[in-house]
């Protein structure tokens, strides 16, 4: 034969309990991203491998990013003028041709 209990916990147990299970939450969440950022880092690494490599695709990448945020946030971009330099002048006036106000499309 059985018998039940009922167990009550005390409130302070409890909010300790409570505080205890979001710390570990916590934590796991800060060793995810860190192992996340370490990932990032070594794709980072492998592709500045690739530009040191090869300055154009560097380059290239530096446009097509800018492009893409023109794009996207239909927005002027302000470039510094040492990126603008070592940008083919004729890409930079192709990507502000391709600039339309977001209520151009209208």
């Amino acid at each position: 034969m059985s018998t039940r209990c009922d167990v009550r916990i005390p409130t302070e147990l409890e909010d300790a309990m409570s505080r205890k299970a979001q710390a570990d939450r916590e934590k796991e969440a800060r060793v995810i991203l860190a192992h996340s950022e370490v990932l990032v880092a070594e794709q980072m690494e492998t592709a500045s491998e690739v530009y040191v490599k090869n300055p154009t695709a560097l380059k290239i990448r530096a446009m097509n990013m800018t492009y893409e945020s023109i794009k996207k946030r239909g927005a002027l971009m302000v470039i510094p003028s040492g990126m603008a330099e070592s940008i083919n002048p004729g890409v930079v006036g192709l990507a502000a041709a391709a600039f339309r106000p977001p209520d151009a499309d209208s």
